[in-house]
C-alpha cells in the first residue's frame, strides 16, 4: 500500500551534503524522546531539495516535546544550556577544518578533524533541532499559544494578530538585527563620507555568512555596497531607524507585560510564550551559526574534491557514511555522484540510512510526488500567521537575488522560504507567503522587525501561484484567496 508522505520543507538549491546531516540531527533527537521507527527524506532533483517524511512521522516527537516543554522545566533549560555551549564548540571545529592549509595535512588527520565537528555538531542539533520538529509537520507550539489568546479574546478579535506577534517575539536581539543595526552605522558613516574599505571589509568578514544558506555564496563587498546604496539618503531618516530599533528593544518587554496584565494570563501560559520566544530565538540563531560553519569549511570540501578528482557539486553528493572513505581510501565513484545530481533519495528509518539513485528512486518518487501534488483549480490556502495585517496583490516568486529585479512596491512575495539574500525584495512586500516554516522560521522572525503581514508554511503555495496572479492576503486568519490566474504565456 502506498506510503502518504508530507512535505516539511522545500530549498531551491542543495546538495547531499550538508543537508541530509540535518536530516541525521532530527533522527538523533527522535532517538533522544525515545522513537525509532519515524521515516525521514531528502529528496534531490536538478538542484533543488524536498524534505519529506511519511505523515504522521514528525508530529508523534512533536507532541512528546511540547509536553515536556509545558510540564518539565528542565527539558527548556537543557535546549538552552545545549545551545549555548554547543554553538561555540561546534564553530571551533568548523575553523579546523577552515583556511588554505589543509592539503598539508594527511588523509588520517583531515578525516580526523572532520570526525570531531560532525559529533559536535550532532551533540548541538540532537537538542537544538527539537524546537524545529516542534512545528515541523504541524504547528504544534503555534497552535497552542493560539489557542490561549482565542480563549482569552474570542475567535474572531481583531487583536488576535497583534497580540500574537507581541507575545512571541524573543527579546534578545538575533543577529539579523544586529547585522542591520551595523548597516544603518556603516550608512551613517556613508552619508558622511567617511566611509572606508577597511569598514566594508570588515562587516563582510563579521557578517558574510549570515547570507551562505546551505551552499554559498556569503555577502561579498559589492553585495554590502548595494544593500547600503538602497538605504534612505536623509541622514535624519537613518538616525530615526536606529533611534526606532532601540525603542523597539526598550518597548517590547513593556508591551508584554502589559498584554500578559490585560489577558489575565496565568503563569503556565506566561510560561508557554516564554517557551515561544526562546525556541524561536535559538532556532535562528542556530541556523545561522550552521551557516558559518559551512562557510568556514568551504575550503573541506574543496579538499576532499581535489583529492578525489572531483569537482565540487560531485563532492557535495557523498553521504556522511561515505566520507571516511572519500578521505581514507579515495574511493568517491563519480558515476554514482553524476546519478546523485540528476535526481536521488537519502532515506533515514531512525538512525540507518539508506541512498537511493537511478531507477532505485523511481516508485518512492512516484509515491512522493502523488502525495505531494496539488490541485490546479484550488482558490484558498491556509498557513500560519507570522505577521498579522491584510494585502491584495500581484504574486511574485522569489528565492534568488537575481529574482529580485521582477519585484515592485505593493507586490505579494512568495518563496519556498526565504533568506536574507532576498531582505530587499521582502522589505517592498505588501505581503510575504511562504510554503515552508512555522513561528520560528526566517520569514515569520524578519516580518515581525519589518513589519508586514505574513503567512508562513502555506504547503504547495510555490506549485499553486505563479508570477501575475492576483492573490488576497489575510495574515490575521493565514489565508490566502487566489483570485485571478494570470495567463499562461
Amino acid at each position: 500500500m502506498a506510503k502518504k508522505w508530507f512535505e516539511l520543507a522545500h530549498e531551491t538549491s542543495g546538495y547531499i551534503y550538508p543537508t541530509s546531516i540535518y536530516c541525521l540531527g532530527a533522527q538523533h533527537a527522535c532517538h533522544k524522546l525515545g522513537i525509532d521507527d519515524g521515516t525521514l527524506a531528502c529528496w534531490y532533483a536538478n538542484r533543488e531539495l524536498s524534505y519529506v517524511v511519511i505523515a504522521g512521522g514528525f508530529s508523534r516527537p512533536g507532541k512528546i516535546i511540547l509536553d515536556r516543554l509545558q510540564n518539565k522545566p528542565g527539558f527548556l533549560d537543557r535546549i538552552i544550556e545545549v545551545n549555548t555551549k554547543g554553538i561555540p564548540a561546534m564553530l571551533k571545529a568548523a575553523r579546523r577544518l577552515s583556511g588554505k592549509k589543509l592539503a598539508s595535512l594527511s588523509d588520517r588527520e583531515l578525516y580526523g578533524r572532520w570526525e570531531d565537528w560532525l559529533r559536535k555538531f550532532v551533540s548541538l542539533m540532537t537538542w537544538s533541532v527539537m524546537g524545529t520538529i516542534l512545528e515541523w509537520e504541524e504547528p504544534l507550539l503555534t497552535n497552542a499559544l493560539e489557542k490561549v489568546l482565542v480563549d482569552k479574546l474570542g475567535r474572531h478579535s481583531t487583536k488576535l494578530g497583534e497580540y500574537f506577534q507581541t507575545l512571541t517575539t524573543a527579546r534578545k536581539r538575533t543577529i539579523v538585527n544586529k547585522e542591520e543595526t551595523d548597516l544603518l552605522r556603516l550608512r551613517q558613516k556613508q552619508l558622511a563620507h567617511k566611509l572606508t574599505d577597511q569598514d566594508i571589509n570588515h562587516h563582510v568578514k563579521k557578517y558574510s555568512w549570515i547570507a551562505y544558506g546551505y551552499d554559498g555564496p556569503g555577502w561579498t563587498q559589492a553585495d554590502i555596497k548595494s544593500r547600503l546604496n538602497q538605504l534612505p539618503k536623509p541622514p535624519s531618516r537613518i538616525d530615526k531607524l536606529l533611534r526606532r530599533k532601540q525603542e523597539d528593544a526598550i518597548e517590547l518587554p513593556h508591551s508584554q507585560r502589559q498584554i500578559e496584565k490585560e489577558l489575565g494570563l496565568t503563569e503556565a501560559e506566561k510560561r508557554l510564550f516564554h517557551v515561544g520566544r526562546v525556541i524561536g530565538y535559538w532556532k535562528f540563531e542556530r541556523k545561522f551559526r550552521n551557516q558559518q560553519a559551512h562557510e568556514m569549511m568551504e575550503n573541506f570540501i574543496r579538499e576532499m574534491a581535489r583529492r578525489n578528482h572531483l569537482s565540487i557539486s560531485q563532492a557535495k553528493m557523498i553521504t556522511v557514511e561515505e566520507i571516511e572513505n572519500a578521505l581514507l581510501q579515495h574511493a568517491a565513484d563519480p558515476q554514482i555522484l553524476n546519478q546523485r545530481l540528476r535526481e536521488s533519495l537519502v532515506v533515514f528509518t531512525g538512525l540507518k540510512c539508506q541512498v537511493l539513485s537511478g531507477t532505485k528512486t523511481r516508485r518512492l518518487i512516484g509515491e512522493i510526488q502523488k502525495s505531494l501534488a496539488i490541485d490546479p483549480r484550488t482558490k484558498e490556502l491556509k498557513g500560519g500567521s507570522a505577521y498579522p495585517g491584510f494585502a491584495k496583490g500581484i504574486v511574485k516568486c522569489i528565492d534568488t537575488p537575481d529574482q529580485m529585479k521582477k519585484m515592485r512596491p505593493g507586490d505579494i512575495l512568495v518563496s519556498a522560504s526565504t533568506t536574507p539574500h532576498i531582505l530587499p525584495a521582502m522589505k517592498r512586500a505588501a505581503a510575504i507567503i511562504t510554503d515552508s516554516g512555522g513561528m520560528t522560521c526566517h520569514a515569520a522572525i524578519v516580518a515581525r522587525e519589518i513589519k508586514t503581514p505574513t503567512v508562513v508554511g502555506a504547503k504547495g503555495v510555490t506549485k499553486l501561484l505563479k508570477d501575475g496572479d492576483l492573490v488576497e492576503v489575510d495574515a490575521n486568519k493565514g489565508i490566502v484567496k487566489v483570485l485571478k490566474k494570470a495567463k499562461s504565456k
